[in-house]
């Protein structure tokens, strides 16, 4: 990062050289005559959050939460009712249930409350954004960072619903503001600062992980040259810092699993999941038709279990999916780079690929955000990204870390599977950039510097072509999105609602196994059966193995006096679940009356 001078936070940021100009001012990144900027983004960011919570209050997601939103609150709800310890090693990142739980037990249930804590979470983000900004760069940049976080629409939909993303950014935005203050002066307790932050992040998002080793090389490099006693000392501080959040969650799974680890079991799943033989880079549950993060622990140790013919701990599921993935990654390597060239491309898409709850029905819900996602998104920020890193290509030895945090997070998604939350980390480190692209752009504009401005806008020109190049199926992926709202509105009990969308993401997606037996049950649940069979049978030659399709195929037979296929189905539901016991009693009482 770059050192800060003595000038004015406002000052130029285009040199002779073209490289932008570290200007931090004397008095910090808010000193005395520029709070009034940082007032005008805290309001800006703060008046859109709230605007946009209040027109998504009544989205069915908030009224029933489903998905990772239901999971995470279900176990604050168990951590409030007295299982604060839990009973099983962690398979899932745990700080946001718990601080999930803190809000519960201070506001009482509902989500409506803690929607509102994370609106004004997202506002703290844009202000140490801002900070982080001004030090590393200048006060103008500082500025248009903090403005284009606060109008960003994916942070402000995450900022909405409850899930981990959001305390991802305000943690993610308190480290560069950490490395920005210890750059700045080589503060010693900035590294403290900077261990204990990046320890929150591992137990908010795992791939965090990987920054661990490389913030104590920018520790070491940062204070070379200050002695090897505060050299030493700093990276001290640092590995303190993160073992006080880290070394009790170790000691936690210890205790309660029997195995040591600072975070989660669940990276050799995922990590299958993301690389086996037929994967696409798309999330794809173990079993299908078990999207829900009720079953992922569950099948994923049920599974490996059977393979294996014995009971196994957390620590030794996670091995037979890791060597699971490995053995597939040897058996075709050719198929494994080419899978991770097409995730890396998803990566650096400009379409936001939703996991339960779809940014794209928000929308629909809110005219902010969905004005918001169509002028400003991933396919704007990556071109203007790439021309501030050119534009400060001659401050690399300062920004570097800036670079390299980049680059191993772009990576650390791609070699699992690619989801809208899981690289929304990189936005908060491209946005300086971002702005430091508009801002050095403007200045060389208004000098008529023409031609220092070519390269850089040439660059800015291929990212945005690389970028807004179409990767994924979207209407398969705006489908998702419609059926979990049909499944939100039918758990409800508007289940004539419900199958509008489910109707709506056949249309959008009729390949879709799960839209179309979401289709058959709203149907069945209205009592037309009949209209429910076609798509329980287009269901099942899509994806003969979708659980519990079967056994509801064969009731909506059952009820059309369809007898004996309704028995050939019972049957074949206890083929691919002998645990299922209604299938059981419903073969029991066909054969009966045959």
């Amino acid at each position: 990062m770059a050192r800060a001078g003595n000038t004015d936070g406002a000052g130029s940021v285009v040199e002779s050289s073209g490289a932008l100009v570290s200007r931090g001012g004397t008095g910090g990144a808010c000193h005395a005559g520029r709070w009034w900027w940082l007032a005008g983004c805290v309001g800006l960011a703060l008046s859109v959050r709230l605007l946009h919570t209040y027109h998504t209050a009544s989205v069915p997601f908030v009224r029933h939460l489903i998905g990772d939103a239901a999971g995470y609150y279900a176990w604050a709800a168990d951590i409030v009712s007295g299982d604060v310890i839990g009973r099983e090693a962690f398979y899932q990142a745990p700080l946001y249930p718990y601080l999930l739980a803190l809000g519960m037990a201070i506001f009482g249930e509902g989500v409506g409350p803690i929607r509102l804590v994370q609106a004004l979470g997202g506002v703290v983000a844009v202000c140490t954004l801002y900070g982080a900004t001004v030090w590393s760069f200048n006060g103008r940049v500082g500025v248009v960072a903090g403005v284009m976080l606060g109008l960003y629409g994916p942070a402000i939909f995450f900022d909405g619903i409850i899930q981990k993303t959001s305390l991802g950014c305000v943690l993610l935005c308190a480290l560069l503001w950490g490395l920005a203050w210890g750059d700045r002066g080589r503060r010693a307790v900035a590294c403290g600062a900077v261990g204990l932050v990046v320890g929150l992040l591992v137990l908010t998002r795992e791939n965090a992980m990987v920054w661990l080793l490389l913030l104590a090389v920018w520790v070491w490099v940062t204070w070379r040259g200050t002695g090897m006693r505060r050299q030493v000392s700093a990276l001290l501080l640092y590995v303190v810092g993160a073992g006080l959040v880290l070394i009790p969650v170790g000691v936690r799974n210890a205790v309660v699993a029997g195995e040591w680890s600072v975070s989660t079991f669940q990276a050799g799943p995922n990590f299958y999941i993301g690389n086996r033989g037929d994967a696409d880079g798309r999330y794809r549950p173990l079993i299908r038709g078990h999207e829900s993060p009720a079953f992922e622990r569950r099948d994923a140790t049920k599974l490996a279990e059977r393979a294996l013919g014995r009971e196994l701990s957390a620590g030794e599921v996670s091995e037979y999916w890791m060597s699971r993935a490995v053995g597939d990654i040897a058996d075709d390597p050719g198929r494994w780079v080419r899978l991770m060239g097409l995730k890396m491309l998803m990566v650096w898409n400009a379409y936001e690929v939703s996991d339960v709850e779809s940014l794209h029905v928000y929308a629909e819900y809110s005219p902010l955000l969905r004005w918001l996602s169509r002028v400003w998104h991933f396919g704007v920020l990556c071109p203007l990204a790439g021309l501030g890193v050119v534009l400060t290509r001659q401050k690399w030895r300062q920004l570097w870390v800036f670079h390299v945090l980049i680059l191993s997070m772009a990576c650390s998604v791609a070699l699992f599977y690619v989801l809208s939350r899981y690289r929304f980390p990189l936005v908060p480190l491209l946005i300086p950039f971002a702005a430091a692209g508009v801002v050095g752009a403007w200045e060389l504009l208004r000098a008529r510097d023409y031609g220092r401005l070519i390269a850089p806008a040439v660059v800015a020109a291929l990212v945005g072509v690389v970028v807004n190049v179409r990767v994924h199926d979207e209407g398969r992926l705006n489908a998702l999105g419609y059926m979990n709202l049909g499944v939100a509105l039918a758990r409800e009990g508007d289940v004539e609602a419900a199958t509008g969308y489910f109707q709506s993401a056949v249309v959008d997606h009729p390949g879709s196994a799960e839209a179309r037996y979401n289709l058959a049950q709203a149907l069945a649940l209205l009592g037309d059966h009949a209209s429910a069979i076609p798509h329980y049978e287009a269901a099942l030659t899509l994806e003969p193995a979708l659980v519990g399709a079967d056994y509801n195929f064969g009731v909506a037979l059952e009820r059309v006096d369809r007898f004996g296929e309704a028995l050939r189905h019972y049957e074949r539901a206890v083929e691919l679940d002998p645990a299922d016991a209604e299938a059981r009693r419903a073969v029991g009482r066909l054969r009966q009356r045959r």
